[in-house]
């Protein structure tokens, strides 16, 4: 028993020290780590915009001049 517990000790310090440094880890954020996520979520949409715009914008485009056309008589 008494070499049991003699083993068991510095195990559970040894234990108790990796998870309280896991903890740390999990929980220590970089202070610009969220603005830097914001910005390339933002780039991405600004991409996908463009890209949208690009395909569909002669036609939309074409649209509003046909109706702006036809709404002023000559």
């Amino acid at each position: 028993m008494r070499r049991t517990l003699r083993f068991s000790r510095p195990l559970a310090a040894t234990l108790r020290r990796r998870f309280t440094g896991l903890c740390q880890t999990l929980y220590t954020r970089v202070p610009g780590q969220g603005l830097v996520e914001y910005g390339l979520i933002l780039v991405l949409i600004m991409v996908v915009c463009v890209a949208i715009l690009t395909l569909v914008g002669h036609s939309i485009s074409q649209v509003w001049y046909e109706k702006l056309v036809t709404a002023f008589p000559s």
